[in-house]
């Protein structure tokens, strides 16, 4: 009995060392994150520390006296866009979305008034669009100037980008703001967007998530919730309303934009973090998700898609939707993506064959086929 007991002496001590080591690593990598959530946040103490009291003093200022929407009040456009990328990465390479959603902005929401496209300020200007000089509708934003710390920016974080709307020169207080791969399909009034009272149409359930861990930001004045995420649906938004939300929280723009790549993990999904900040304050008017009428394009496709877009083509044309989402993650392989490509830039403009007085007519499109 002894012998054995030697000899499982040794394991049960090697059991408890691995658990501990479990433990210490899940500690080494949570104070990981943790140091670079905090990543030189030490300087905006005096910005992001919390006050409760003053909190609940200013609290009330957030309450918005909603008055009738005006139907001649201009609402604009904002997209944020990474560029004509001519490489093989699935998520960023170019497929014709911007210039065909604009197309259907031009085409079904004739009644908006700019169009805002916030880029990076090393992206190229779009070889399809007529210059500044020549048209005044479409309005290219470097918005590497918005951001408090230039060294925050070229970025490729769109919540960075969207925690920086609000300060666009000239943007209407309405606006909506459109992910390059979202199309209309049909005309939509200002009701779709906005409430007779001003409120923000939303098309989802009220499902709160929390955006960081419990004990992430303890002491800190941030917004604790976000709505779970509604992709591909063009968002409405008020500019009144996310001064608001940056008074409320005056250095967590800062924090966000110090991301310069998703962190995937946080989900800072600003333009969800704004609606739960305007759900709060009583300004947001849910509608019942169907009521939004979106077909989305599936993400995974075969290496032949004509036959499969030609159903898309069909069902939009025959069927009451409003919006559609396309997902493009297409092939790796040049042969075959470069075929698919021609595909998609046919199906674009079979919906969208109309010119609008924004583009270049005749644009020299790079090698489709």
């Amino acid at each position: 009995m002894r012998i054995k007991k030697k000899k499982i002496l040794p394991v049960f001590v090697f059991i408890y060392l691995f658990v501990l080591l479990l433990f210490v690593n899940k500690s080494e990598i949570k104070e990981k994150k943790t140091r670079f959530l905090y990543k030189e946040l030490e300087n905006e103490k005096t910005i992001l520390k919390y006050e409760r009291k003053k909190f609940e003093i200013e609290k009330e200022e957030y309450k918005f006296k909603l008055e009738k929407d005006k139907d001649q009040e201009k609402v604009d456009v904002v997209y944020t866009w990474g560029g004509v990328i001519k490489d093989m990465d699935i998520r960023n390479r170019y497929n014709f979305e911007l210039q065909y959603s604009l197309r259907s902005v031009n085409k079904y929401l004739p009644w908006i008034n700019k169009i805002y496209i916030l880029i990076n300020s090393d992206t190229d200007y779009p070889y399809w669009l007529k210059s500044q000089e020549k048209q005044s509708k479409v309005i290219l934003v470097n918005r590497c100037k918005l951001f408090d710390d230039p060294n925050n920016c070229p970025t490729y974080n769109s919540f960075a980008v969207f925690s920086v709307i609000h300060k666009v020169a000239n943007l209407t207080n309405k606006f909506i703001l459109i992910d390059d791969d979202v199309f209309f399909n049909q005309p939509l009034n200002r009701d779709y967007f906005f409430s007779k009272h001003g409120r923000i149409k939303f098309y989802h359930g009220n499902i709160r998530m929390k955006i960081y861990e419990e004990d992430d930001f303890v002491g800190y004045n941030i917004p604790v919730y976000k709505y779970q995420d509604y992709s591909h649906l063009p968002k409405p938004m008020r500019r009144d309303f996310i001064q608001a939300f940056h008074k409320m929280y005056p250095g967590y723009a800062w924090l966000v934009q110090s991301h310069k790549m998703r962190f995937k993990e946080l989900s800072e999904e600003m333009s969800m973090i704004y609606y739960d900040f305007f759900d709060q304050n009583g300004n947001i008017s849910k509608s019942d998700y169907s009521e939004a009428k979106l077909f989305q394009i599936p993400h995974e496709h075969p290496n032949d898609i004509q036959e499969e877009f030609i159903f898309y083509y069909k069902e939009l044309t025959t069927r009451n939707i409003k919006v559609f989402n396309c997902n493009d993650d297409f092939s790796t392989n040049t042969e075959i993506y470069n075929k698919q490509r021609y595909v998609l830039f046919t199906f674009y403009n079979k919906l969208y064959p109309e010119v609008p007085h924004f583009e270049v007519e005749h644009p020299n499109h790079e090698k489709i086929r």
